[in-house]
């Protein structure tokens, strides 16, 4: 795709360069490793950040590790995708990536359940759509 691109666009043929070019080039580079963040590190930021400023970041948190999810999935998820059964949480996630809907269950551990139905109770009630994460703006006029 890249080769017949470099045709039609640039008029260049890159079949003509020597394949050894771009092996040469990958010479000492070094891929950067993610940071992860240990148990430890997510239980002091879950019991120790202001919930006033931290609360959406909490909620996002304690539902993407509990259910592995990508950024996307987070995004789109809505309220009607989560069912609360008192002990626990039910979570659908309809679009995957790979086309195929998962369910995974957030038990209480901790204050898990609280923070969720704490950031619930915010939710201000003229909200038209049903997305779970949004950003309120105040408007200064």
């Amino acid at each position: 795709m890249v080769k017949s691109c470099l045709i039609i666009y640039d008029n260049i043929d890159i079949s003509k360069f020597p394949k050894a070019f771009l092996k040469r080039t990958g010479d000492g580079y070094q891929a950067k490793k993610s940071k992860i963040l240990t148990k430890s590190e997510i239980d002091r930021f879950l019991s120790s950040a202001d919930d006033k400023e931290f609360l959406m970041i909490k909620v996002g948190l304690i539902l993407g590790i509990a259910g592995a999810c990508l950024t996307d999935e987070l995004v789109n998820l809505t309220v009607d995708d989560i069912e609360d059964v008192g002990s626990s949480l039910i979570v659908k996630i309809p679009n995957t990536k790979t086309k195929i809907p998962r369910i995974f269950v957030v038990t209480d551990v901790g204050n898990m359940l609280e923070l969720f139905r704490k950031y619930l109770s915010l939710r201000p009630p003229h909200v038209k759509h049903k997305r779970l994460f949004f950003v309120l703006q105040s408007r200064k006029t």
